[in-house]
């Protein structure tokens, strides 16, 4: 896995934590581990700055779904970018999580509210590569942990087994069958064979990547994404009043926008 010449970054404040993926010799299997600790605490930073409110209840999932899909782009090629939109049946949850290896930056948001109701659980998965077209694959799950259902993903699209293990309370441990894999050792793995594996197996380590919760969402962007929708129902937009609040639809981040500020965006792109 040779990374790219140089990482594209956005000036950033917040913490990286390094994954590293392992080859395991022997088993024939992918091992991705990180602490999370940092990630988890810019998280928690974040949504007390913009006022984002999470159930305590569902503390688990949301940590599940940052951690997992950092190691499962840790364990894919340097251009690609991942996101993950999993719906839960009961309770009623939308999980979206995203991580870019070209930026480094892995981000959440969580809906509770205003669902429609659904019978199972379902799991969509974007994929986009440099220039290739985006990539999507569906399934449902009937499991209500998380980590469960990424499982279940990688079986049914990705048609290989993985595994997922808490190391400890931020340190996730992903093992991911390779070709040729040692299935039987793979899927009898329990929580106490992984605090010995780098003793029990030969472990190469192929590569480390840093990651970085961030979404890059800012005024110019949002006003950008508004602006649309502003062109033809502006008066519905703001009912009166000189600005809105907007939600960041990746990361739950609330920015304000003028009718002002619209006005002058929408009329700046129609003179280009």
């Amino acid at each position: 896995m040779t990374p790219p010449a140089e990482r594209v970054s956005e000036p950033t404040s917040d913490p990286d934590i390094e994954v590293r993926t392992y080859f395991a010799r022997g088993r024939n299997a992918l091992i991705s581990r990180g602490d999370f600790s940092e990630i988890f605490a810019a998280w928690y930073l974040h949504r007390m700055d913009h006022g984002i409110e999470i159930p305590a209840a569902m503390e688990d999932a949301a940590r599940e779904a940052i951690a997992s899909i950092t190691l499962h782009s840790a364990s894919r090629p340097w251009k690609e970018a991942c996101a993950w939109t999993v719906k839960f049946p009961e309770p009623r949850l939308n999980i979206f999580a995203a991580a870019d290896n070209h930026t480094g930056s892995v981000i959440a948001n969580f809906q509770t509210s205003d669902l429609q109701p659904i019978g199972e659980g379902m799991f969509y998965a974007d994929v986009v590569e440099d220039a290739k077209p985006p990539r999507r694959s569906v399934v449902d799950f009937r499991e209500k942990s998380f980590l469960r259902a990424v499982e279940i993903f990688y079986s049914q699209s990705e048609q290989r087994l993985v595994r997922f293990f808490w190391h400890g309370e931020e340190d996730l441990v992903m093992v991911a069958a390779q070709p040729d894999c040692d299935e039987e050792w793979l899927a009898g793995l329990t929580q106490e064979s992984i605090r010995t594996l780098d003793g029990d197996v030969e472990l190469s380590l192929l590569e480390k990547r840093q990651f970085t919760f961030r979404c890059g969402c800012n005024q110019e962007r949002m006003l950008d994404f508004m602006a649309p929708v502003f062109q033809r129902q502006a008066d519905e937009l703001f009912h009166g009043d000189p600005s809105i609040s907007i939600l960041c639809p990746r990361c739950g981040a609330r920015h304000i926008l003028t009718r002002e500020a619209l006005e002058a965006r929408t009329s700046k792109s129609s003179h280009e």
